[in-house]
């Protein structure tokens, strides 16, 4: 009785053993993706428009998807009303903060915009 479940043991650890092992690889082709004090961007609405500046009534310069990733160029709080809104800077323009969030290095706002379809 022993040997059978010495040899379901041997069976299975030699079945949890054979799985492939997923590493992490690092990919250096993005320097900016780990570097400290530079935030990323994940578009968290399906459609949002990225403004000349900072305010609703300027020129539209393009538009971004849902789980669009990319760097923050900076940021400002603008009071439009009796409130006040924050807007993101990226290379293309400014987008207001309700359509997005913002993580710490890109590998987060990868992992959080596989979520976004869920």
């Amino acid at each position: 009785m022993k040997r059978i479940y010495l040899l379901f043991l041997i069976f299975f650890l030699i079945l949890g053993c054979s799985k492939k092992n997923d590493l992490l690889t690092f990919d250096s082709s993005d320097p900016l993706a780990m570097k400290p004090g530079v935030e990323w961007l994940l578009v968290s609405e399906p459609y949002v428009a990225c403004y000349k500046s900072f305010d609703y009534n300027e020129e539209v310069v393009t538009h971004f998807r849902k789980g669009a990733i990319m760097v923050v160029e900076g940021s400002t709080s603008v009071k439009i009303g009796d409130k006040k809104e924050l807007w993101y800077a990226v290379k293309e323009g400014w987008i207001p903060g309700f359509a997005v969030s913002v993580y710490s290095n890109k590998l987060k706002a990868k992992s959080a915009s596989k979520l976004l379809d869920k």
